[in-house]
């Protein structure tokens, strides 16, 4: 079982505030088991061995018929999952595994990693925000998880959501993660809001990762020490330890997976859709004690979605870089007509743009004579390197490193 380190630790920077009205409300249905005796490990969907989503969900709550597979737009295999979100409409609807119905104890801890994508023409207003993932929920033991109806008591509900806003960024082609939480200690009626400040891509697929842990309950009081991680694209966006959600052993995660809903009070701009493939949940004994430690790889048959690739090349020594670009950079790999072969480098490192520091930074250790290939959107801006590459292709074109600036300022 994974034990409670930290992973990240994050400072400042945090916006908390309300959503108020509008919210959607997570009913627990009356039929059904609320609780098993099996515990759950672990599964993965096969979205191609299936004909309905309600085949692998529960699908519930909006307009479950939102939520449909589709071969159009795929990460792997034939069919990914799609939701839709109407023009003026806020209401998607709930996709997730529900353990009860499926025999198990609610476990008390949950992994779950899927791709997902935001629609190519995903466009929202200023301050909007859309929920599209659930990394825990209860709904079995009462209301309180959802719907603006105040702070849960410990055994009546709560919820870990994550969603994408546009506060806080200013980038066309790219919205802002949040944390979107109901638990013990929060403020307003409406759950905890938290911009986590790592940018989401439009139009392309990312790796979404998410680990909660449920509190401790000392002598019936919950104790401040729930955990909830996330990770883009292997990267660590997001953690907090200290949640208080529940009183009883016997409330935990009920549910996880692809939830949606546009607002809040707010309605979707356009037309919009969130897709979904590969998702997979581990639970309790299941979890393992560290994450594969493996960078996030784009697959290269994906190079013509962005706006360029980086090749660098090192000589007879081991080499530390460090890549500087203006808008969104990915590891991936690939062979080409100047004889580099650029394999996966587990060293590889990707720091999201923020706020304070304006760039996504992509840090590695090379092996002497290898290659290490990148894809972008935006703009390279710096190449640091200790000692300096032997070779620096940025979009076919072979730039002499010691004539690139180190650092942005430069």
């Amino acid at each position: 079982m994974v034990d409670r380190r930290s992973y990240l630790k994050l400072t400042g920077g945090a916006l908390t505030a309300g959503i108020a009205g509008g919210v959607i409300a997570l009913v627990a249905r009356d039929e059904g088991g609320g609780g098993g005796t099996a515990t759950f490990e672990e599964r993965e969907i096969e979205y191609d061995a299936h004909d309905d989503p309600s085949d692998v969900y529960r699908v519930w709550t909006g307009y479950p018929e939102r939520f449909a597979f589709e071969n159009g737009r795929t990460y792997t295999g034939e069919t990914a999952l799609r939701c839709d979100i109407p023009e003026g409409d806020s209401d998607g609807s709930n996709a997730m595994v529900w353990f009860p119905d499926d025999g198990y104890d609610q476990p008390r801890a949950l992994y779950q990693r899927a791709m997902v994508s935001l629609s190519e023409d995903w466009t929202m207003a200023e301050t909007d925000v859309c929920r599209f993932w659930c990394a825990g929920l209860n709904t079995e033991a009462g209301v309180q998880g959802s719907g603006s109806r105040g702070r849960p008591h410990g055994d009546d509900g709560w919820s870990s959501m994550f969603a994408v806003t546009d506060r806080e960024i200013d980038d066309e082609a790219a919205y802002n993660l949040a944390a979107y939480s109901y638990h013990m200690d929060q403020e307003g009626i409406s759950g905890e809001f938290e911009v986590v400040g790592a940018p989401v891509p439009v139009g392309k697929w990312f790796q979404f990762e998410t680990l909660v842990w449920m509190n401790t309950v000392s002598d019936g009081a919950a104790d401040p020490n729930g955990e909830v991680r996330c990770w883009l694209n292997g990267t660590p966006v997001y953690e907090r330890t200290d949640f208080r959600w529940t009183t009883t052993e016997d409330q935990a995660i009920e549910y996880g997976g692809p939830l949606v809903r546009y607002g809040g009070d707010e309605t979707a701009p356009a037309d919009l859709a969130l897709y979904y493939d590969d998702h997979e949940l581990r639970g309790n004994g299941a979890i393992e004690d560290q994450r594969d430690p493996d960078p996030y790889v784009e697959d290269p048959s994906r190079m013509d979605d962005y706006d360029g690739r980086i090749t660098v090349a090192t000589g007879d020594e081991e080499t530390r870089y460090r890549i500087y670009v203006d808008g969104y950079v990915v590891h991936s790999g690939w062979s080409n007509v100047d004889g580099h072969t650029a394999v996966p480098n587990e060293t590889v490192e990707i720091e999201l743009a923020d706020d304070t520091e304006g760039y996504a930074v992509a840090d590695a250790v090379a092996d002497p004579e290898s290659a290490d290939g990148f894809l972008y959107d935006g703009s390279v801006v710096a190449v640091d390197a200790d000692p300096e590459l032997a070779e620096l292709w940025v979009d076919g074109q072979e730039l002499d490193p010691a004539a690139v600036p180190s650092r942005p300022e430069e």
